[in-house]
């Protein structure tokens, strides 16, 4: 495969960013062998954020990129996920939190899943102090945010380890690509601003776009105005059952005529029809005006001029949605245990 088509798979949807594309083409003419990362805290359910990464990964295989998925079990102990309790978080980590991914074709022949404690040594230590001596407090307390909490002075001190820590997993990792919500933007600036300091090569960010929540109306602060496990209304986690994910989808929010900011609309533009060249078919009664197929942006024109009803979008996105996810439900209906002790663990923290 061409460097050119290679750049595309990067590139396309949900990826919102790459900083920078002629980096990412220096490296795929450059190099053989590509590492990617993605990190996660350990914590509840994987909501459609743990799809839109497993279709990105899928790209990033095809584009000959061999994945990396970080298990940050210190980094959920800072955060204060699962009651701090790193016994709970690994073992969350290594049952529902990997099958998730597994679920969806991801398997150890393909990715490799990296406990982030299993890893850790001198060296990284090493690299985080370099990280700190090479960056000022007040750039470090501004990247704490990708922390999901707001900067402040009354925060623990161990915040102030978090983003030094999440930098020099890229580097230890010897990683080429680092892959994140657009959230994350802060801490891979940081390590790009950094690597020439610590003598490291500048890593390429890869940007995802950040899926609103179903019940954002465009008046939520951003925190509430993501889609967060935390609010199971707010979300559709990887695993709900058919008629939940209809269910959620009936409820959303959106808006008659509007597609900028719609999380129906963006569900279906991020996750659903990833490019601008496939069809997508809505079915309808022949008494409401019968079937309409187009593009993503015929379909997003029609919408905004009335021709295609919320009604209409919600329930093709619904059913499609449901199709998306199977591999994941019947994934955990032969390995309930996950599920189930993974419901265990919330209900005790």
């Amino acid at each position: 495969m061409d460097t050119e088509s290679r750049i595309r798979l990067v590139m396309k949807r949900p990826t919102e960013e790459v900083v920078t594309v002629e980096r990412l083409g220096e490296i795929f003419n450059n190099k053989k062998e590509i590492r990617h990362y993605i990190g996660f805290e350990i914590s509840g359910f994987l909501h459609l954020g743990g799809l839109a990464t497993a279709l990105k990964i899928q790209d990033f295989i095809e584009a000959g990129i061999r994945p990396t998925i970080f298990l940050a079990d210190y980094h959920s102990v800072i955060n204060k996920k699962l009651g701090g309790d790193i016994d709970l978080i690994r073992r969350v980590a290594n049952g529902y939190f990997k099958h998730a991914f597994v679920s969806m074709g991801l398997d150890d022949s393909k990715v490799d899943y990296v406990m982030a404690s299993d890893v850790y040594n001198q060296d990284y230590w090493s690299t985080v102090i370099k990280i700190g001596n090479s960056s000022t407090i007040s750039r470090v307390k501004r990247a704490m945010t990708i922390m999901g909490r707001k900067e402040s002075d009354e925060s623990p001190a161990s915040f102030i380890m978090y983003p030094l820590m999440q930098a020099a997993d890229i580097f230890h990792l010897n990683v080429d690509i680092m892959h994140a919500g657009m959230d994350q933007r802060k801490v891979h600036m940081l390590a790009i601003d950094v690597a020439e300091k610590i003598g490291r090569e500048k890593p390429v960010a890869v940007h995802m776009h950040l899926l609103p929540s179903l019940k954002n109306d465009g008046r939520m602060n951003p925190e509430d105005a993501k889609m967060s496990k935390s609010k199971p209304d707010s979300a559709i986690f990887m695993n709900d059952p058919e008629d939940e994910i209809a269910r959620k989808i009936k409820n959303a929010v959106c808006p008659q005529n509007q597609t900028e900011g719609n999380p129906v609309f963006e569900i279906l533009k991020y996750l659903l029809v990833r490019d601008d060249e496939s069809i997508f078919k809505i079915e309808r009664p022949a008494k409401y005006g019968g079937d309409i197929e187009g593009t993503l942006p015929q379909i997003e024109k029609m919408y905004q001029e009335g021709k295609i009803f919320p009604l209409d979008l919600k329930n093709a996105v619904a059913i499609e949605l449901a199709k998306v996810l199977k591999p994941s439900r019947d994934y955990f209906s032969k390995h309930p245990d996950y599920i189930t002790d993974l419901k265990k663990d919330l209900i005790t923290r």
